[in-house]
């Protein structure tokens, strides 16, 4: 087998970037009491010739199973993250709570490749 790299093709996508995760503890800041942790993605693409960027604010928490209550808790401390860090609540931007133990392992794996990449090609 003959393999050949072609010329770059368009995409999409123009970059993905992972924010630093954020905890959050129910009471003190103490390992045993972490609650759940805020990711934040942005994916830069082009659209009408205009770079723009959608952003994923995932919650990851440790209970599958949170009432109503928490869950409007949660969507507050993200909403309030996202307000802090001057992301406008646009239809560029999606608040997603990770629900299932499928969905999370597959965001853990994809931060840990990113953090790889990035310690591969920076010396941050």
């Amino acid at each position: 087998m003959s393999l050949n790299v072609g010329k770059s093709i368009a995409v999409a996508t123009n970059f993905v970037k992972s924010n630093p995760a954020i905890p959050v503890y129910k009471g003190e800041e103490k390992i045993e009491n972490l609650h759940a942790v805020i990711y934040h993605i942005e994916i830069g693409f082009n659209k009408n010739q205009k770079q723009e960027v959608f952003q994923y604010v995932i919650v990851d928490y440790k209970s599958f199973k949170l009432d109503e209550n928490e869950k409007e808790e949660m969507l507050k401390i993200a909403k309030n993250y996202c307000s802090e860090k001057g992301i406008l609540e646009d239809e560029n931007l999606e608040i997603k709570f990770l629900d299932d133990e499928m969905a999370e392992n597959f965001i853990e794996k994809v931060f840990s490749n990113m953090k790889l990449i990035r310690g591969l090609i920076s010396n941050d």
